[in-house]
């Protein structure tokens, strides 16, 4: 009886142990797929398939004027670097320009980040001279205040014709972070587009929840699901023209030396730069991969 039991005993410890050993190999290579899809993604949509039409729509590849429109300084490295460094680098004929509403004075820092933004727009392939920060009254870095869009718009139209602008790309209604300031850029814009006839196509950067945002690039298989024929397409079939449905979305990654410009650039922002600023740099898928969504224009079905 008593060896029965003591072989009962062995025969599941064994059981235990090759059980979990199996699991143990399952797990692994679960983990090598939840960290190799996303860099293999990464490597595609940089290197490979990355100005294919389905991906980057022609509105942006093919503009002359790429107008970004922020709230502060820093928002254009800290969200939409993938963006602009990905359209610019594509095509070296484009002229990028950024248009940040305030100075972002919400601590007396207003002129420093002024001052640092030109060195952040060098970095990202944007000439100075079209990198604007405004500091008007009504617009000033506030947290707790929502912009006036009316202002924002007449701001916008006239750096458009400025700049003779054919693209715009700014926040989506979620302003990425949340901030009022940047909801209201967006509301703005969208209501530029939407009532003006002559307004350029405009892009608007998706806003993802928190947990999503700090996932380094394990977020991108997630966002690429519903590109996921488009770029299978863009591999077997490269294409430059794309019909007007597959031009309402873009999915946009940085190549490693895009990235590295990314960092070069937010370090110009000296002022800004702190320890939560550099895990941020690491963490945010938003400097990594950038989705857009083309906003609705007047006649435009939404």
């Amino acid at each position: 009886m008593a060896r029965k039991i003591r072989d009962s005993t062995i025969f599941k410890t064994c059981h235990w142990f090759v059980g979990t050993r199996s699991r143990r190999r399952t797990l692994l290579r679960l983990a090598v797929a939840i960290l190799v899809i996303p860099l293999f993604l990464q490597w595609l949509l940089a290197y490979v398939v990355g100005r294919d039409a389905r991906l980057l729509p022609p509105e942006l590849l093919q503009a002359k004027n790429v107008l970004i429109v922020t709230a502060h300084p820093d928002d254009e490295c800290l969200f939409f670097s993938p963006a602009i460094l990905g359209v610019l680098d594509r095509n070296r004929a484009i002229n990028g320009g950024l248009l940040v509403m305030s100075t972002g004075n919400n601590y007396g820092l207003g002129e420093t980040r002024k001052q640092e933004l030109k060195g952040s727009c060098s970095a990202l392939r944007i000439n100075p001279s079209r990198c604007e920060a405004l500091d008007h009254p009504s617009l000033q870095d506030n947290p707790k205040v929502w912009w006036d869009t009316d202002l924002i718009k007449s701001k916008v139209k006239e750096y458009v014709d400025k700049w003779e602008v054919d693209a715009i790309i700014t926040f989506d209604e979620g302003g990425v972070s949340g901030h009022i300031n940047h909801r209201a850029v967006s509301a703005a814009v969208s209501e530029y587009v939407a009532g003006d006839e002559k307004a350029p196509p405009a892009y608007k950067l998706v806003t993802t929840a928190v947990l999503r945002k700090y996932t380094f690039l394990f977020d991108l298989p997630l966002t690429a699901l519903s590109f996921s024929w488009r770029i299978i397409a863009a591999v077997f079939y490269p294409t430059e023209k794309a019909s007007s449905e597959l031009s309402s979305e873009a999915l946009i990654a940085n190549t490693w030396h895009r990235y590295q410009r990314t960092r070069n650039a937010f370090a110009s922002h000296d002022s800004q730069y702190s320890w939560d600023r550099h895990l941020y740099m690491i963490l945010s898928r938003y400097v990594w991969f950038n989705d857009l969504k083309r906003i609705p224009a007047k006649g435009m079905a939404s």
